[in-house]
């Protein structure tokens, strides 16, 4: 069962809580508006592969994240989501001190998973990644 639109406004008294593989790769907390969340990232040095070139799993970190954020704010009140299906599509890349933004929204929120789609562009809006990912509902939080 979908929840109703109403009913996936992101509750303000919700914290998302600090990921320190996230912060390892200073990526900044996302942010949501009108259903859409979205995640900016300059290139660091951290971020790249030998060629100079950003590394595939920061696009999959990045893509994990905002489409986590997304699921997060379609979750019922008190429940944390976990990945349990990622999918990636690169379709060209990045190099150091480019801005990269990530933007995810939920196209199914239920009472037990949500289904987010994603993509991550350069900000002269050339499409780097595509993908999806599935969140399991996990009520009473994770212990």
């Amino acid at each position: 069962m979908t929840v109703p639109q109403e009913e996936q406004v992101p509750n303000p008294n919700r914290q998302w809580k600090e990921n320190p593989f996230g912060t390892l790769l200073h990526l900044p907390t996302p942010t949501e508006s009108d259903g859409t969340t979205r995640l900016e990232l300059v290139v660091e040095e951290i971020h790249l592969r030998p060629g100079h070139l950003v590394h595939g799993g920061v696009f999959a970190t990045l893509l994990d994240t905002v489409t986590g954020y997304a699921a997060y704010c379609a979750a019922p009140a008190g429940a944390e989501v976990l990945t349990i299906q990622l999918n990636i599509s690169m379709t060209s890349t990045a190099r150091l001190g480019e801005h990269l933004i990530g933007t995810a929204k939920a196209v199914h929120s239920g009472r037990r998973t949500a289904v987010v789609n994603g993509e991550i562009r350069r900000i002269d809006g050339k499409l780097l990644a595509t993908g999806s990912a599935t969140f399991f509902f996990i009520n009473g939080g994770l212990a």
